[in-house]
């Protein structure tokens, strides 16, 4: 009906009866439904006390939920109260911010739908004489298409020195989605180790790339159709039209991390090993010493004096450098530079350029203590520090940045901003709050400047190792850990709404009917079965962890998250695969055309038995963990319990 009657559509997407049904089914409603007598006050104050200073009453409903009671004290089911209290809860529930649009339906579909991982075409090596040898991917990025065709491309380099464009375009048409994680170009092997500049190089010539493969190492410049490219200590910079590198700008330390794109145009920050620089690519190092000694070689007119525009001829910025380059470069300081903010502690490895109005501000996290903050219009003096303690390893905003950005945008006061490493071995998730001074508010947003305060610090259920990669995605958060696992959160950091491990290859469905709430049938921190010879199956070994992830910023078939492991790029969909689809409608054909029913039979006899497939899918899923625990018990037994 929705497919033909605008009303009913309307009246099904409907986006507060959604946001009703995401509250109903979230950690917020079931802790609101129990009994009030039940819940120690110290746990409600603090989620995040010790157990020490628990009551029995609190433990045991931490380990068991109470029973329903009935008679005064019962829980409270969610039909008993009226739509208003209702609505009233779930406005209270949301995290959102004020004039921030969210699609519910979409929301509820990624909390509480079918989920898969699927991989993108592996691109090969071609040679002649020899099988063709499969390529390591070494880096990720999302170029991302604003018209009505939203053909999206996922952008990547590979082990070869090559460059690789996938397809992931957002159409609805059935061609199109079964060309989506296909291989649409690659550039020349080695293209991103040529040397553009010309200079003899002192080291012999590389036969491989030098990758620091950490995942911050791309950089895609939608808008220019542009992607940045680190190899070791050369940024590159390749045209995504004809996938060749335009330019190139070498540092004397290696680069750990660029910049990603946010909704404004500012210069590329990068990172090296022991500083912090600016470059902007809007004229390459070519051009701009082409353009300074175009600009020497003139003879300065009388106007010029007067009007001040341009410096005299004899200007030290237009003088030839004592070993006869060029002159100092203007935009983009140069490795020899004292315009580059130097680190007194090596390993950075995550820069943010927060949302608008932000437009000022850059933000470093790495292997030291503490977010170094800049303000872009001082740089290079450090503005201001704010303490962590633990050693993080991503930075992302929440909200996101929102594409495409219109003459009428308004802008958020304050964003939260969310970070992901490790502290003492366990994984730290952590919230900050960034906002903008309030003495220049009402001014214009390029003048502002933003301050970063911290807000919350989950190190104790993040994960029991160390997080690799953050993001937002909806109105959730997702993060990735050191065990193969991606989990999403509430904005707040705390509560966990589901969770995938990139090692599972069967899909996951939700385990509970509509009303109560989800559970995931890898929800639990107990290490995952290895089974009785865990080297004859690495699918279930946790052998592959997600070290950045990436939403494609989408609504229902287009909302994925796309996740790099270093050596290959997989597609989180919050929807059944489609060969399992084509797979089942095949049987259901085929049954059918023996079976004498009408239509509405014929529907109601297709949903039995796809429920009754679903529920074989988790029987077999929990008998096979079943018995590889009991395999794990066999091998401690036999071999741990003996050393």
């Amino acid at each position: 009906m929705q497919s033909v009657s605008k009303k009913f559509f309307d009246i099904a997407r409907d986006n507060n009866l959604w946001k009703l049904h995401c509250y109903e089914e979230s950690w917020a409603a079931l802790q609101a439904s129990r009994p009030a007598g039940r819940m120690s006050e110290s746990l409600l104050t603090n989620s995040t006390a010790s157990l020490s200073t628990l009551g029995q009453d609190s433990l045991r409903d931490l380990i068991e939920p109470p029973a329903p009671q009935q008679g005064e004290g019962s829980p409270v089911e969610p039909g008993a109260l009226s739509l208003s209290e209702r609505a009233k809860a779930a406005a209270e529930w949301d995290s959102s911010a004020d004039g921030e649009h969210v699609d519910w339906y979409s929301e509820y579909i990624a909390r509480h739908g079918p989920m898969s991982l699927s991989w993108v075409q592996q691109p090969f090596q071609k040679g002649e004489g020899r099988k063709p040898q499969p390529l390591e991917v070494k880096g990720m990025g999302l170029l991302k298409d604003w018209s009505s065709a939203r053909q999206n491309k996922i952008i990547a380099p590979l082990d070869d020195g090559s460059v690789c464009i996938w397809d992931l375009n957002h159409s609805h048409s059935a061609n199109s989605q079964s060309t989506k994680g296909a291989i649409l170009g690659m550039s020349e092997p080695g293209a991103l180790m040529a040397n553009l500049s010309g200079r003899p190089e002192r080291s012999p010539a590389k036969t491989s790339p030098d990758f620091i493969n950490l995942g911050e190492g791309v950089s895609v410049d939608s808008f220019r159709r542009r992607a940045y490219l680190a190899v070791g200590n050369v940024l590159n910079e390749v045209d995504l039209e004809t996938l060749k590198v335009v330019s190139q700008q070498r540092y004397p330390w290696s680069i750990f991390a660029l910049s990603q794109e946010t909704d404004y145009s500012v210069p590329l920050t990068l990172a090296t090993t022991l500083s912090l620089q600016i470059h902007d690519a809007r004229l390459s190092a070519l051009e701009e010493e082409e353009t300074i000694s175009l600009r020497c070689e003139k003879n300065s007119t009388p106007l010029i004096p007067e009007l001040d525009i341009f410096p005299y001829s004899d200007s030290p910025q237009l003088q030839l450098q004592p070993n006869g380059l060029p002159p100092r470069r203007i935009r983009s300081p140069g490795p020899g530079d004292e315009n580059y903010a130097p680190l007194f502690q090596p390993g950075p490895l995550s820069i943010l350029h927060p949302p608008a109005p932000h437009f000022n501000t850059i933000l470093l996290a790495g292997r030291f203590p503490s977010i170094l903050c800049y303000d872009r219009r001082f740089f290079p003096r450090l503005q201001s520090t704010v303490h962590s303690g633990g050693r993080l390893c991503g930075l992302a905003s929440a909200p996101e940045p929102r594409f495409p950005v219109h003459a009428d945008s308004t802008y958020l006061d304050s964003h939260n901003i969310v970070a992901c490493g490790e502290y003492n071995g366990r994984g730290s998730l952590e919230l900050y709050n960034l906002k903008s001074s309030s003495e220049n508010r009402e001014g214009n947003p390029s003048n502002r400047t933003s301050q970063l305060k911290p807000e919350y610090k989950n190190r104790q259920s993040a994960a029991s190792s160390k997080l690799l990669s953050v993001a937002s995605h909806g109105n959730r958060v997702v993060y990735s850990d050191s065990e193969g696992n991606v989990k999403w959160v509430e904005r707040n950091g705390r509560e966990e709404v589901r969770r995938w491990n990139i090692n599972s290859s069967s899909p996951q469905f939700p385990f509970s009917k509509r009303g109560s709430v989800y559970k995931s049938a890898h929800n639990d921190d107990t290490p995952q079965p290895r089974g009785l010879w865990p080297s004859s199956q690495p699918q279930n070994n946790n052998s592959e962890v997600a070290r950045k992830i990436l939403p494609t910023g989408g609504n229902l078939l287009g909302d994925e998250l796309l996740v790099w492991t270093g050596e290959r790029i997989g597609r989180l969909k919050f929807s059944m695969p489609a060969d399992l689809d084509e797979g089942m409608e095949d049987d259901e054909d085929d049954w059918f055309m023996h079976a004498e029913v009408d239509e509405q039979t014929r529907e109601e006899m297709r949903h039995k038995k796809r429920d009754d497939w679903e529920n074989e899918q988790r029987y077999a899923e929990t008998m096979r963990r079943a018995l590889e625990r009991q395999a794990d018990e066999v091998r401690w037994m036999g071999t741990d319990s003996m050393g």
